[in-house]
Protein backbone atom coordinates (compact mmCIF):
# COMPACT_ATOMS: atom_id res chain seq x y z
CA UNK A 1 0.00 0.00 0.00
CA UNK A 2 1.35 3.76 -0.78
CA UNK A 3 0.65 6.11 1.59
CA UNK A 4 0.46 9.42 0.71
CA UNK A 5 1.07 12.34 3.38
CA UNK A 6 -0.79 15.26 2.38
CA UNK A 7 -0.45 18.64 4.28
CA UNK A 8 -2.47 21.19 3.63
CA UNK A 9 -1.67 24.80 2.42
CA UNK A 10 -3.00 27.77 0.80
CA UNK A 11 -2.44 28.26 -2.88
CA UNK A 12 -1.79 32.07 -3.94
CA UNK A 13 -2.05 32.51 -7.52
CA UNK A 14 -5.63 33.36 -8.50
CA UNK A 15 -8.96 33.25 -7.43
CA UNK A 16 -9.73 29.75 -9.03
CA UNK A 17 -6.94 28.27 -7.00
CA UNK A 18 -7.82 26.33 -3.49
CA UNK A 19 -6.67 23.96 -0.43
CA UNK A 20 -7.55 20.61 -1.60
CA UNK A 21 -9.64 18.72 0.52
CA UNK A 22 -9.95 15.37 1.85
CA UNK A 23 -12.68 14.13 -0.23
CA UNK A 24 -11.66 15.91 -3.37
CA UNK A 25 -8.37 13.74 -2.93
CA UNK A 26 -10.23 10.34 -2.62
CA UNK A 27 -12.26 11.23 -6.11
CA UNK A 28 -8.94 11.66 -7.84
CA UNK A 29 -7.05 9.09 -6.51
CA UNK A 30 -9.36 6.19 -5.01
CA UNK A 31 -6.81 3.45 -5.34
CA UNK A 32 -4.41 5.38 -2.47
CA UNK A 33 -4.81 5.31 1.06
CA UNK A 34 -5.31 8.64 2.67
CA UNK A 35 -3.76 9.22 6.06
CA UNK A 36 -4.30 12.53 7.58
CA UNK A 37 -0.87 14.23 9.06
CA UNK A 38 -1.37 16.31 11.97
CA UNK A 39 0.17 19.76 11.18
CA UNK A 40 0.22 22.47 14.06
CA UNK A 41 1.34 24.97 11.63
CA UNK A 42 -2.04 24.82 9.86
CA UNK A 43 -3.51 27.31 11.05
CA UNK A 44 -1.04 29.72 11.07
CA UNK A 45 -0.38 28.91 7.52
CA UNK A 46 -3.92 29.42 6.33
CA UNK A 47 -4.27 32.71 8.58
CA UNK A 48 -0.91 33.70 6.77
CA UNK A 49 -2.76 32.75 3.87
CA UNK A 50 -5.50 35.11 4.42
CA UNK A 51 -2.94 38.09 5.00
CA UNK A 52 -1.69 37.59 1.59
CA UNK A 53 -4.88 37.54 0.16
CA UNK A 54 -5.77 40.56 1.80
CA UNK A 55 -2.98 41.97 0.66
CA UNK A 56 -3.46 41.50 -3.11
CA UNK A 57 -6.97 42.80 -2.28
CA UNK A 58 -5.72 45.90 -1.16
CA UNK A 59 -3.02 46.08 -4.10
CA UNK A 60 -5.74 45.48 -7.06
CA UNK A 61 -8.00 48.39 -5.38
CA UNK A 62 -4.75 50.86 -5.81
CA UNK A 63 -3.82 49.46 -8.86
CA UNK A 64 -7.27 49.96 -9.97
CA UNK A 65 -7.55 53.65 -8.94
CA UNK A 66 -4.52 54.42 -10.14
CA UNK A 67 -5.63 53.28 -13.74
CA UNK A 68 -8.70 55.02 -13.36
CA UNK A 69 -7.19 58.33 -12.41
CA UNK A 70 -4.31 57.80 -15.18
CA UNK A 71 -7.19 57.30 -17.52
CA UNK A 72 -9.57 60.51 -15.85
CA UNK A 73 -6.28 62.89 -16.20
CA UNK A 74 -5.70 61.51 -20.00
CA UNK A 75 -9.00 61.90 -20.59
CA UNK A 76 -9.31 65.43 -19.09
CA UNK A 77 -5.91 66.55 -21.22
CA UNK A 78 -7.89 64.94 -24.15
CA UNK A 79 -10.74 67.28 -23.65
CA UNK A 80 -8.75 69.92 -23.28
CA UNK A 81 -6.60 69.29 -26.32
CA UNK A 82 -3.09 68.70 -24.50
CA UNK A 83 -0.97 66.31 -26.29
CA UNK A 84 0.66 63.82 -23.51
CA UNK A 85 3.43 62.34 -24.25
CA UNK A 86 6.60 60.32 -22.57
CA UNK A 87 9.94 59.68 -24.80
CA UNK A 88 12.93 57.68 -23.65
CA UNK A 89 16.12 58.69 -22.99
CA UNK A 90 16.97 59.63 -26.34
CA UNK A 91 14.23 61.44 -27.02
CA UNK A 92 12.18 58.91 -29.51
CA UNK A 93 8.93 58.72 -28.45
CA UNK A 94 7.48 55.97 -26.18
CA UNK A 95 3.93 56.78 -26.15
CA UNK A 96 1.56 59.59 -27.20
CA UNK A 97 -2.12 60.68 -26.55
CA UNK A 98 -4.52 60.82 -29.44
CA UNK A 99 -4.46 64.44 -28.95
CA UNK A 100 -1.40 64.80 -31.46
CA UNK A 101 -3.90 64.45 -34.01
CA UNK A 102 -5.64 67.33 -32.98
CA UNK A 103 -2.32 69.54 -33.14
CA UNK A 104 -0.41 67.83 -35.91
CA UNK A 105 -2.49 65.65 -37.99
CA UNK A 106 -0.61 62.23 -36.95
CA UNK A 107 -1.96 59.54 -35.20
CA UNK A 108 0.00 58.10 -31.98
CA UNK A 109 1.32 54.96 -33.85
CA UNK A 110 3.03 57.45 -36.51
CA UNK A 111 4.29 59.31 -33.87
CA UNK A 112 5.97 56.39 -31.29
CA UNK A 113 9.22 55.37 -32.74
CA UNK A 114 10.30 58.92 -33.97
CA UNK A 115 12.66 61.46 -32.69
CA UNK A 116 10.85 64.35 -31.08
CA UNK A 117 12.98 66.97 -33.45
CA UNK A 118 11.77 64.84 -36.50
CA UNK A 119 8.17 66.72 -36.05
CA UNK A 120 10.07 70.23 -35.25
CA UNK A 121 10.99 73.11 -38.02
CA UNK A 122 14.00 73.27 -39.29
CA UNK A 123 14.86 76.06 -37.20
CA UNK A 124 13.81 74.31 -33.68
CA UNK A 125 15.59 70.80 -35.05
CA UNK A 126 19.10 73.15 -34.52
CA UNK A 127 18.40 75.00 -31.27
CA UNK A 128 16.40 72.57 -29.32
CA UNK A 129 18.56 69.29 -30.29
CA UNK A 130 20.35 69.32 -26.67
CA UNK A 131 16.99 68.85 -24.24
CA UNK A 132 16.88 65.17 -25.02
CA UNK A 133 20.23 64.92 -23.17
CA UNK A 134 20.21 68.31 -20.67
CA UNK A 135 18.60 66.26 -17.81
CA UNK A 136 16.81 69.30 -16.66
CA UNK A 137 12.94 69.76 -16.64
CA UNK A 138 11.61 72.70 -18.49
CA UNK A 139 8.55 74.51 -18.57
CA UNK A 140 6.39 77.06 -20.99
CA UNK A 141 9.03 76.12 -24.04
CA UNK A 142 7.41 77.56 -26.92
CA UNK A 143 8.15 74.91 -30.26
CA UNK A 144 7.25 75.60 -33.81
CA UNK A 145 6.49 72.09 -35.39
CA UNK A 146 5.27 71.43 -38.58
CA UNK A 147 1.77 70.26 -39.03
CA UNK A 148 1.40 67.15 -41.46
CA UNK A 149 -0.33 69.24 -44.20
CA UNK A 150 2.88 71.67 -43.71
CA UNK A 151 1.65 74.80 -42.22
CA UNK A 152 3.42 75.49 -38.54
CA UNK A 153 2.23 75.01 -35.13
CA UNK A 154 3.03 76.68 -32.00
CA UNK A 155 2.68 75.05 -28.82
CA UNK A 156 4.16 75.67 -25.39
CA UNK A 157 5.92 72.42 -24.06
CA UNK A 158 6.61 71.46 -20.77
CA UNK A 159 8.69 68.38 -20.03
CA UNK A 160 9.80 66.10 -16.93
CA UNK A 161 12.71 63.78 -16.35
CA UNK A 162 12.43 60.31 -14.91
CA UNK A 163 15.49 58.73 -13.25
CA UNK A 164 16.31 55.53 -11.44
CA UNK A 165 17.45 55.22 -7.82
CA UNK A 166 20.77 55.44 -9.17
CA UNK A 167 19.96 58.50 -10.97
CA UNK A 168 19.96 56.72 -14.82
CA UNK A 169 18.03 59.05 -16.78
CA UNK A 170 15.13 56.37 -17.68
CA UNK A 171 12.87 58.53 -19.95
CA UNK A 172 10.51 62.30 -20.45
CA UNK A 173 7.29 62.80 -19.86
CA UNK A 174 5.72 65.92 -21.06
CA UNK A 175 2.33 67.88 -22.52
CA UNK A 176 1.82 70.25 -25.17
CA UNK A 177 -0.42 72.58 -25.56
CA UNK A 178 -1.74 74.20 -29.26
CA UNK A 179 -0.94 77.74 -28.91
CA UNK A 180 -0.92 78.65 -32.47
CA UNK A 181 -4.30 80.61 -32.18
CA UNK A 182 -2.92 82.60 -29.65
CA UNK A 183 -0.04 83.57 -30.73
CA UNK A 184 -2.01 84.65 -33.71
CA UNK A 185 -4.12 86.79 -31.65
CA UNK A 186 -0.80 88.83 -29.72
CA UNK A 187 0.61 88.92 -32.77
CA UNK A 188 -2.43 90.82 -34.34
CA UNK A 189 -2.60 92.77 -31.07
CA UNK A 190 0.96 93.92 -31.74
CA UNK A 191 0.18 94.61 -35.26
CA UNK A 192 -3.16 97.10 -34.01
CA UNK A 193 -0.49 98.40 -31.70
CA UNK A 194 1.67 99.76 -33.90
CA UNK A 195 -1.08 101.21 -36.25
CA UNK A 196 -2.81 103.11 -33.90
CA UNK A 197 1.01 104.50 -32.68
CA UNK A 198 1.85 104.85 -36.26
CA UNK A 199 -2.03 106.80 -36.70
CA UNK A 200 -1.95 108.57 -33.60
CA UNK A 201 1.32 109.99 -34.53
CA UNK A 202 -0.67 111.07 -37.78
CA UNK A 203 -3.33 112.59 -35.82
CA UNK A 204 -0.99 114.46 -33.80
CA UNK A 205 1.07 115.92 -37.12
CA UNK A 206 -2.64 116.39 -38.44
CA UNK A 207 -3.40 118.46 -35.24
CA UNK A 208 -0.65 120.49 -35.37
CA UNK A 209 -0.95 121.34 -39.25
CA UNK A 210 -4.34 122.02 -38.20
CA UNK A 211 -3.56 124.34 -35.64
CA UNK A 212 -1.77 126.28 -38.05
CA UNK A 213 -3.87 126.97 -40.41
CA UNK A 214 -6.15 129.11 -37.88
CA UNK A 215 -5.22 132.48 -36.72
CA UNK A 216 -2.46 132.43 -34.15
CA UNK A 217 -3.46 135.62 -32.42
CA UNK A 218 -5.99 138.07 -32.27
CA UNK A 219 -6.06 141.30 -34.47
CA UNK A 220 -6.43 144.06 -32.16
CA UNK A 221 -5.88 147.87 -33.28
CA UNK A 222 -7.56 151.17 -32.04
CA UNK A 223 -10.74 150.42 -34.83
CA UNK A 224 -11.37 146.91 -33.69
CA UNK A 225 -10.71 144.01 -32.19
CA UNK A 226 -11.08 139.96 -33.17
CA UNK A 227 -10.14 137.24 -31.87
CA UNK A 228 -11.26 133.11 -31.93
CA UNK A 229 -11.30 129.45 -30.28
CA UNK A 230 -11.90 126.49 -31.51
CA UNK A 231 -12.28 123.44 -29.31
CA UNK A 232 -12.11 120.47 -31.40
CA UNK A 233 -14.41 117.34 -29.94
CA UNK A 234 -11.38 115.07 -31.11
CA UNK A 235 -8.01 115.69 -31.58
CA UNK A 236 -8.62 117.04 -35.25
CA UNK A 237 -12.14 118.62 -36.07
CA UNK A 238 -13.81 119.92 -39.01
CA UNK A 239 -14.75 123.70 -37.83
CA UNK A 240 -13.08 126.51 -39.11
CA UNK A 241 -12.66 130.24 -38.36
CA UNK A 242 -10.41 133.07 -39.92
CA UNK A 243 -9.57 136.80 -39.88
CA UNK A 244 -7.71 138.32 -42.05
CA UNK A 245 -7.42 141.73 -44.04
CA UNK A 246 -8.67 141.69 -47.62
CA UNK A 247 -6.84 145.37 -48.07
CA UNK A 248 -6.00 147.70 -45.61
CA UNK A 249 -9.41 149.31 -45.11
CA UNK A 250 -11.68 145.97 -45.50
CA UNK A 251 -11.14 142.86 -42.54
CA UNK A 252 -12.68 139.52 -43.82
CA UNK A 253 -14.19 137.12 -41.27
CA UNK A 254 -15.39 133.47 -41.63
CA UNK A 255 -16.70 130.79 -39.52
CA UNK A 256 -17.27 127.24 -41.14
CA UNK A 257 -18.68 123.90 -39.78
CA UNK A 258 -17.84 120.70 -41.85
CA UNK A 259 -20.66 118.16 -40.91
CA UNK A 260 -18.71 115.20 -38.82
CA UNK A 261 -15.14 114.47 -36.59
CA UNK A 262 -12.00 113.76 -36.73
CA UNK A 263 -10.05 113.38 -40.74
CA UNK A 264 -12.55 113.42 -43.52
CA UNK A 265 -13.94 116.87 -42.03
CA UNK A 266 -10.59 117.96 -41.03
CA UNK A 267 -9.55 117.41 -45.00
CA UNK A 268 -12.34 119.33 -45.77
CA UNK A 269 -11.64 122.18 -43.51
CA UNK A 270 -8.48 122.35 -44.68
CA UNK A 271 -9.45 122.59 -48.61
CA UNK A 272 -12.02 125.36 -47.90
CA UNK A 273 -9.78 127.00 -46.04
CA UNK A 274 -7.38 127.51 -48.96
CA UNK A 275 -9.90 128.25 -51.34
CA UNK A 276 -10.94 131.04 -49.31
CA UNK A 277 -7.72 132.59 -48.83
CA UNK A 278 -6.63 131.82 -52.48
CA UNK A 279 -9.00 134.81 -53.63
CA UNK A 280 -8.52 137.00 -50.18
CA UNK A 281 -7.06 139.68 -52.58
CA UNK A 282 -9.31 139.90 -54.78
CA UNK A 283 -12.30 142.42 -54.58
CA UNK A 284 -15.01 140.14 -54.18
CA UNK A 285 -18.25 140.83 -51.89
CA UNK A 286 -19.18 137.88 -48.70
CA UNK A 287 -22.11 136.90 -51.18
CA UNK A 288 -19.46 136.53 -54.10
CA UNK A 289 -17.30 134.72 -52.61
CA UNK A 290 -19.67 131.92 -51.08
CA UNK A 291 -20.39 131.60 -54.31
CA UNK A 292 -16.97 131.25 -55.99
CA UNK A 293 -16.25 128.73 -52.92
CA UNK A 294 -19.93 127.05 -53.37
CA UNK A 295 -18.80 125.88 -57.08
CA UNK A 296 -15.07 124.89 -55.95
CA UNK A 297 -16.08 122.64 -53.25
CA UNK A 298 -19.23 121.09 -55.00
CA UNK A 299 -17.32 118.24 -56.68
CA UNK A 300 -16.04 116.92 -53.47
CA UNK A 301 -18.42 117.71 -51.43
CA UNK A 302 -20.76 115.65 -54.12
CA UNK A 303 -19.08 112.74 -53.68
CA UNK A 304 -19.52 112.21 -49.85
CA UNK A 305 -21.97 112.42 -47.26
CA UNK A 306 -20.36 115.76 -46.15
CA UNK A 307 -21.51 119.24 -46.27
CA UNK A 308 -20.12 122.51 -44.89
CA UNK A 309 -22.38 125.62 -43.42
CA UNK A 310 -20.29 128.68 -43.21
CA UNK A 311 -21.02 132.35 -42.34
CA UNK A 312 -18.59 135.27 -43.93
CA UNK A 313 -18.23 138.76 -42.72
CA UNK A 314 -16.73 141.73 -44.69
CA UNK A 315 -16.05 144.97 -42.39
CA UNK A 316 -15.06 148.21 -43.51
CA UNK A 317 -13.04 149.84 -41.21
CA UNK A 318 -13.21 153.30 -42.91
CA UNK A 319 -17.37 153.48 -42.88
CA UNK A 320 -17.89 150.30 -40.09
CA UNK A 321 -20.04 148.82 -42.52
CA UNK A 322 -20.36 144.88 -42.12
CA UNK A 323 -22.00 142.81 -45.30
CA UNK A 324 -22.63 139.60 -44.05
CA UNK A 325 -23.47 136.34 -46.31
CA UNK A 326 -24.74 132.94 -44.84
CA UNK A 327 -24.57 129.52 -46.14
CA UNK A 328 -26.92 127.71 -43.53
CA UNK A 329 -25.00 128.31 -40.04
CA UNK A 330 -26.21 129.26 -36.99
CA UNK A 331 -27.01 133.52 -37.25
CA UNK A 332 -24.10 135.53 -35.46
CA UNK A 333 -25.49 137.61 -32.14
CA UNK A 334 -25.12 141.01 -32.43
CA UNK A 335 -25.02 143.13 -29.36
CA UNK A 336 -24.87 146.77 -29.95
CA UNK A 337 -23.21 148.89 -27.24
CA UNK A 338 -26.60 151.19 -26.65
CA UNK A 339 -28.64 148.06 -26.30
CA UNK A 340 -29.09 145.31 -23.07
CA UNK A 341 -30.43 142.38 -25.83
CA UNK A 342 -28.85 140.52 -28.54
CA UNK A 343 -29.73 140.88 -32.47
CA UNK A 344 -29.17 137.87 -34.86
CA UNK A 345 -27.59 138.32 -37.90
CA UNK A 346 -28.90 136.31 -40.61
CA UNK A 347 -29.35 136.44 -44.67
CA UNK A 348 -30.73 133.67 -47.34
CA UNK A 349 -28.38 130.83 -48.67
CA UNK A 350 -28.26 126.95 -48.57
CA UNK A 351 -25.21 124.82 -47.13
CA UNK A 352 -22.44 124.38 -49.19
CA UNK A 353 -21.87 122.01 -51.96
CA UNK A 354 -26.07 121.11 -52.66
CA UNK A 355 -25.39 122.61 -55.76
CA UNK A 356 -23.61 124.74 -58.50
CA UNK A 357 -24.56 128.66 -58.74
CA UNK A 358 -26.37 129.43 -55.93
CA UNK A 359 -27.27 132.94 -55.64
CA UNK A 360 -26.66 133.86 -51.47
CA UNK A 361 -28.11 137.12 -50.35
CA UNK A 362 -26.08 139.56 -48.29
CA UNK A 363 -27.08 142.06 -46.41
CA UNK A 364 -25.17 145.44 -44.36
CA UNK A 365 -25.37 147.56 -41.57
CA UNK A 366 -23.39 150.25 -39.82
CA UNK A 367 -21.79 149.17 -36.60
CA UNK A 368 -21.39 152.00 -33.82
CA UNK A 369 -18.06 152.07 -31.44
CA UNK A 370 -18.00 149.83 -28.63
CA UNK A 371 -20.29 146.97 -30.85
CA UNK A 372 -19.86 143.55 -30.19
CA UNK A 373 -20.26 140.81 -32.44
CA UNK A 374 -20.24 136.61 -31.32
CA UNK A 375 -20.03 134.40 -34.81
CA UNK A 376 -20.04 130.29 -33.48
CA UNK A 377 -20.50 126.94 -34.69
CA UNK A 378 -23.54 125.14 -33.32
CA UNK A 379 -21.46 123.03 -31.42
CA UNK A 380 -22.15 125.22 -28.55
CA UNK A 381 -25.58 125.79 -28.68
CA UNK A 382 -26.54 121.94 -29.24
CA UNK A 383 -24.16 121.25 -26.09
CA UNK A 384 -25.78 119.35 -23.35
CA UNK A 385 -26.46 118.67 -19.72
CA UNK A 386 -26.31 115.58 -17.94
CA UNK A 387 -30.39 116.19 -18.32
CA UNK A 388 -30.58 116.68 -21.87
CA UNK A 389 -31.10 120.26 -22.09
CA UNK A 390 -29.29 122.27 -24.75
CA UNK A 391 -26.95 125.37 -23.91
CA UNK A 392 -28.91 127.17 -26.63
CA UNK A 393 -28.64 130.51 -27.66
CA UNK A 394 -30.74 131.90 -24.80
CA UNK A 395 -27.96 130.81 -22.24
CA UNK A 396 -25.35 132.35 -24.80
CA UNK A 397 -26.81 135.73 -25.27
CA UNK A 398 -26.92 136.10 -21.47
CA UNK A 399 -23.27 135.22 -20.76
CA UNK A 400 -22.16 137.32 -23.64
CA UNK A 401 -24.18 140.29 -22.45
CA UNK A 402 -23.19 139.60 -18.83
CA UNK A 403 -19.67 139.95 -20.29
CA UNK A 404 -20.05 142.56 -22.63
CA UNK A 405 -17.35 144.96 -20.78
CA UNK A 406 -14.87 142.55 -21.37
CA UNK A 407 -12.37 142.23 -23.95
CA UNK A 408 -13.01 139.73 -26.90
CA UNK A 409 -10.71 136.88 -25.40
CA UNK A 410 -12.26 137.36 -22.26
CA UNK A 411 -15.73 137.71 -23.19
CA UNK A 412 -14.65 134.13 -25.32
CA UNK A 413 -13.24 132.52 -21.72
CA UNK A 414 -16.70 133.41 -19.65
CA UNK A 415 -18.98 131.98 -22.40
CA UNK A 416 -16.98 128.55 -22.07
CA UNK A 417 -16.55 128.54 -18.38
CA UNK A 418 -20.89 128.68 -18.30
CA UNK A 419 -20.95 125.93 -20.85
CA UNK A 420 -18.54 123.87 -18.76
CA UNK A 421 -20.70 124.68 -15.71
CA UNK A 422 -23.91 123.84 -17.07
CA UNK A 423 -22.62 120.85 -18.95
CA UNK A 424 -20.48 119.42 -16.05
CA UNK A 425 -17.65 118.36 -18.29
CA UNK A 426 -14.92 119.99 -20.01
CA UNK A 427 -14.95 117.48 -23.07
CA UNK A 428 -17.33 117.87 -25.76
CA UNK A 429 -19.50 115.53 -28.05
CA UNK A 430 -18.77 118.26 -30.96
CA UNK A 431 -16.19 120.68 -32.08
CA UNK A 432 -17.03 124.02 -30.42
CA UNK A 433 -15.83 127.27 -32.25
CA UNK A 434 -16.45 130.69 -30.98
CA UNK A 435 -15.22 133.87 -32.41
CA UNK A 436 -15.70 137.88 -31.16
CA UNK A 437 -15.50 140.97 -32.75
CA UNK A 438 -15.64 144.53 -31.18
CA UNK A 439 -15.55 147.74 -32.83
CA UNK A 440 -12.71 150.32 -31.13
CA UNK A 441 -13.59 154.36 -30.54
CA UNK A 442 -11.78 155.71 -32.91
CA UNK A 443 -14.26 157.45 -35.66
CA UNK A 444 -11.31 158.35 -38.41
CA UNK A 445 -10.12 156.86 -41.38
CA UNK A 446 -8.07 153.33 -40.40
CA UNK A 447 -4.69 154.52 -42.88
CA UNK A 448 -1.97 152.13 -43.36
CA UNK A 449 -2.81 149.24 -40.77
CA UNK A 450 -0.56 147.06 -40.19
CA UNK A 451 -1.35 143.62 -41.72
CA UNK A 452 -1.28 140.96 -38.44
CA UNK A 453 0.08 137.73 -39.60
CA UNK A 454 -2.91 135.44 -38.97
Amino acid sequence: MVIIEVSIRPFYQKASKHILSQKQFARHAPSLQYKHIDNSNLYSQVQSGHKMDQTDSECRKIESALAESEERFSQMAEMTGEWLWEQDNKGYYSYSSTAVNQILGYRPDEVIGKHYTQFLTAQDQASQQHYANSRQPFYGLTNHYRHKDGHQVLTESTGLPLFSATGKLLKWRGVDRDITAKKAAEQQIHNAQIALAITQSEINIAQKIQISLLPSAPIKNAHFEVTGVCLPAEQIGGDYFDYFFRDENHLDMVIADVSGHSIGPALFMVEARSAIRAQAHRPETASETLNILNNFLYEDLNKTDYFITLFYLQYDIATRQLSIANAGHPPPLLLRSSQARCQRLDADGLILGIRKNIKFEQKTLILAAGDLLLIYTDGLIEAENPEGEFFGVGRVSDAFIQNARYAPQQIIMAILDELKQFCRKTAFNDDITLMVFKTGRVDSPPGNLPHTAS
